[in-house]
């Protein structure tokens, strides 16, 4: 089991992250990037797998006040439930990454969910400008 994570991580840290395209000049540079995606794919994983397993627990668990309300008013634009439980805001990155939420569909992968929090966080980036950036 842990052999099966360990590639996984491995896998989404080269598909996700595209590590082996990097073509930095330094070692230092490079190590830097890698602690770097390290991390963000350690979040990609966690948030699959908690979604899986732990899906009742509240969503501010996982996700900042800032990303939570603009999954709200995705929620509400797309015709789902808001994002209350972790499960909820798991279904609404998952389905920003693409994800088709079909009766028969398992639950969504790393890929999927990749893409689905890359989205997530540009435009929840640019929701904060957009709120930064209103006349007074």
């Amino acid at each position: 089991m842990k052999r099966w994570r360990i590639e996984d991580f491995f896998r989404v840290l080269k598909s996700g992250c595209k590590v082996e395209r990097l073509q930095l000049r330094s070692s230092l540079r490079m190590s830097r990037a890698i602690a770097i995606y390290c991390v963000i794919a350690w979040r990609v994983m966690v948030l699959t797998l908690m979604g899986r397993t732990l899906g009742d627990l509240k969503a501010e668990v996982f996700f900042t006040e800032m990303e939570l309300r603009f999954a709200k008013s995705y929620a509400q634009r797309i015709g789902q439930p808001g994002p209350e439980s972790l499960q909820a805001a798991i279904l609404l990155v998952a389905i920003l990454g693409g994800y088709q939420n079909r009766t028969r569909d398992g639950p969504p992968g790393y890929d999927i969910m990749w893409l689905g929090l890359e989205r997530l966080v540009l435009t929840t980036f640019g929701y904060e400008l957009r709120d930064t950036e209103q006349p007074a």
